[in-house]
């Protein structure tokens, strides 16, 4: 573990957790996050039936609940609790399978005002084994693919452990709140010419749960259609204001 770099001391970083049902994985993540040196960590618990807000609170996070099912739920409702001096955001899962040793590498250039978003990619740094299930990567290419195609912008990754500036996610109206949410965010990212870097980050094995999407048929469609929509509602579509 590295914790972000001294110079930025002082600049208040909070980092964002959708959560359903981690209980074994998400203590360890919010440990980490602090002793990394980010300032607050939410998570946005998404009606977990097992322990997951309770021990999140004990590792010392904020948990704020989202009731209405959907990855981008959760992130909306923890965003709904950011602290007003926030600078920069991390977002990151609760499954363990991040790369917070980098997260010195994903929140510096946004800091140091050389970008407004870092995507933490895992297609330019190490898969582990069964860290990336077979439609994880045939639809990260179609999409990747996709985006190239609308935009002419060679994206690499899809990837949830990102960093994004306050201001810039302020300009993005961010809305989705299912399984559009990442993608919702690059794509408004480019079409507002927004300064978006990506960085390798290695690709784990979830630590602990059970995966919502892989292994769920109908899981795995939904999140590809609503990822295929979001890309072209939001390169042809008229932007929130």
């Amino acid at each position: 573990m590295t914790r972000i770099e001294e110079s930025q001391h002082g600049r208040f970083i909070t980092a964002v957790i959708p959560a359903l049902n981690e209980e074994t994985t998400i203590a360890p993540i919010v440990d980490e996050l602090y002793r990394s040196g980010i300032d607050k960590v939410i998570v946005g618990d998404n009606g977990s039936t097992d322990r997951t807000a309770e021990v999140a609170r004990a590792a010392g996070a904020l948990v704020i609940v989202a009731p209405r099912r959907g990855y981008g739920s959760a992130c909306l409702a923890a965003l709904s609790a950011l602290p007003s001096q926030t600078i920069a955001i991390v977002f990151c899962d609760a499954d363990g399978a991040d790369d917070l040793s980098r997260l010195d590498q994903i929140v510096g250039p946004v800091l140091r005002g050389e970008a407004d978003m870092v995507i933490g990619s895992r297609t330019l740094g190490r898969i582990e084994p069964q860290a990336l299930t077979p439609p994880q990567r045939l639809g990260n290419a179609v999409a990747v693919a996709l985006i190239y195609l609308l935009f002419r912008i060679r994206a690499t990754d899809l990837g949830p452990f990102r960093c994004i500036s306050a201001a810039a996610l302020a300009r993005l109206c961010m809305s989705d709140p299912a399984f559009g949410w990442t993608v919702e965010m690059q794509v408004k990212a480019f079409r507002l010419g927004l300064r978006v870097v990506e960085v390798p980050v290695d690709a784990k094995a979830r630590k602990g749960g059970k995966s919502k999407i892989s292994g769920h048929l109908i899981s795995v469609f939904m999140a590809g259609w609503a990822i295929i929509t979001t890309i072209l509602r939001y390169r042809f579509g008229r932007l929130p204001k």
